[in-house]
């Protein structure tokens, strides 16, 4: 997800105030239920925002359990949520309680023992939010669900929260005007009336792949809509407003490319197709699964939304299929999907390249650490929406940077590829990541996981040098200015000067390596050359910031 169009492209030690690769959000969850399925019936209607929706929730219990809680927004002080009428298994009426966002509903020893069950919540009302019903930029009325992070829950009984993934369906009824775009693929169709003046049509989209609500969604408007082209079989779609057809099918074309480049690149795609949707999103766009929504000013008939479109589509592996387990572990979506538009741009845009991207997001992490001393996983955060920082973004992108530094870009990719492998379709953590490239790799990685996404910071670095001509060496003293913590990494260093011993002197340069492990370091490295120059991380390697 970009958070809007403008994002640039971009104390103390953590782990004794709670800090851990694993750590948890806050929300409570109930180990023991895990939903397997969803089937959201939704009646929408031009003369109120009032929708009627019922939800057939499939589940299973691991150990006997007497009471289901779902997340469900009620009435607030304007009237707006959802009222819940009744609670169904096989039936029987069950006894419920909504109250504070949350549905409790008793389970009868008939459905409370180990296995799966099902129960269906009949409910209505105006969503207060989740559900976006207005007009576009043309006027036209429109609904969008838009549920990042956790807004789903003001207008579908769910478990709102990304460790808890299941199957979907959603069967809109709406006025015949409408199209309905969505999660997965079409399954029917078909025409219903409604008294006798308005013909209503009945959309049904089944997503059979297991996704996190967050990226549970339909999209109800006056589309047109087309097949751009297939990338591995995978039909890849435009659906723009119909008075946007011609500049928006050209805008969101250049995505079949993009969903190549990425299953080349890291590994199948998940879903049976993908659309590109212009919509009224609240964000630049929003990575729902097979369906992404970007802004609705996102269409202009320029072509150039390749940065966007390559962002949004790159979570479609993760954040998606991929999905952190944890809130505060939303760098694996966020960081994943910057660096991977990062990597993009670099093998297929003419004037972008890797090493400018990064300098750029160096500088948006620096500026950030500046005004929020704070680690990439910060679990002081109960704002989720505080979690779309540069700290998840920039910063997530570089320590992904530094790991194919530290690794190589083959062991890094083979590490990529198989960590998307062993959770596609599935949760994971930081840990998670960290454990796949130690597999990859053969090699601990504790000390770099630990400081780069634990720690706030990082190394803010004064440094000299001098250089002996008659010993043919140069002498570099190194010191880490920032506090209470001192980085672990190699630095590169850039020599350039002077070949003198013969002729009237020829350009030279090369590069060495020194690894850093202390406040203080002081380092002697021999050269053939007179020195006249040094840079610090000329390539573009290293999260630094110089005194």
């Amino acid at each position: 997800m970009i958070k809007n169009i403008f994002l640039p492209f971009m104390v103390i030690v953590w782990v004794l105030i709670g800090g851990s690769l694993s750590a948890k959000d806050s929300y409570q969850r109930d180990p023991n239920v895990d939903i397997i399925h969803y089937c959201f019936r939704v009646q929408l209607n031009d003369s109120t925002d009032r929708i009627e929706g019922s939800a057939d929730i499939t589940f299973s219990l691991a150990k006997t359990t007497q009471e289901l809680r779902l997340d469900l927004a009620g009435l607030n002080d304007k009237g707006a949520g959802m009222v819940v009428e009744r609670v169904e298994a096989g039936g029987q009426t069950l006894l419920w309680h909504h109250e504070n966002k949350r549905l409790g509903i008793e389970i009868p020893d008939t459905l409370s023992a180990p296995g799966i069950h099902s129960i269906t919540v009949t409910y209505s009302g105006i969503p207060a939010d989740g559900l976006v019903i207005s007009k576009n930029k043309y006027g036209d009325r429109t609904f969008f669900a838009d549920n990042w992070p956790d807004r789903a829950r003001n207008w579908i009984p769910c478990v709102d929260h990304p460790s808890d993934k299941a199957t979907v369906e959603f069967i809109v009824t709406a006025p015949g005007r409408y199209t309905i775009v969505s999660n997965g693929i079409p399954a029917a169709v078909y025409p219903v009336n409604k008294g006798t003046n308005q013909r209503n049509l009945v959309s049904s989209w089944k997503e059979e792949v297991p996704v996190p609500t967050k990226v549970m969604v339909f999209g109800a408007a006056d589309f047109a809509w087309e097949t751009a082209g297939y990338s591995k079989g995978i039909p890849v779609q435009s659906w723009v407003y119909a008075q946007d057809r011609l500049p928006g099918f050209l805008d969101y074309r250049p995505a079949v490319e993009i969903v190549t480049f990425y299953q080349d690149l890291i590994g199948p795609y998940s879903y049976k197709k993908l659309a590109n949707v212009q919509s009224k999103t609240m964000f630049g766009g929003m990575e729902n699964s097979g369906c992404i929504f970007y802004y609705e000013k996102s269409v202009t008939g320029k072509n150039n939304l390749q940065g966007l479109l390559a962002h949004e589509i790159a979570h479609q592996w993760f954040g998606d299929a991929v999905t952190e387990g944890d809130w505060h572990h939303i760098w694996l979506s966020e960081g994943f999907a910057t660096y991977l538009e990062a990597c993009y741009a670099d093998s297929m845009l003419a004037g972008r390249n890797l090493s400018d991207n990064m300098a750029e997001m160096r500088k948006s992490v620096i500026r950030y650490h500046e005004k929020t001393h704070k680690p990439v996983i910060d679990t002081t955060i109960v704002n989720n929406m505080e979690l779309l920082s540069a700290n998840s973004y920039q910063k997530g992108a570089w320590v992904l940077h530094m790991l194919r530094q530290e690794l190589g870009d083959e062991l890094f990719w083979s590490g990529i590829r198989a960590f998307y492998a062993t959770y596609r379709d599935r949760n994971a953590m930081s840990s998670d990541l960290q454990s796949v490239m130690e597999q990859v790799s053969g090699r601990k990685l504790d000390n770099f996981f630990r400081q780069w996404l634990e720690i706030p910071g990082q190394p803010v670095i004064q440094w000299s040098w001098t250089y002996d001509e008659k010993k043919k060496w140069v002498e570099i003293d190194i010191e880490q200015m920032q506090d209470q913590y001192d980085f672990e990494f190699d630095l590169t260093l850039g020599f350039s000067g002077m070949q003198t011993e013969s002729g009237p002197g020829n350009p030279k340069s090369t590069l060495a390596k020194v690894h850093v492990g202390n406040k203080k370091e002081h380092f002697t490295l021999p050269v053939d050359f007179r020195v006249t120059e040094i840079k610090l991380d000329p390539g573009t390697g290293l999260l630094f910031q110089e005194f």
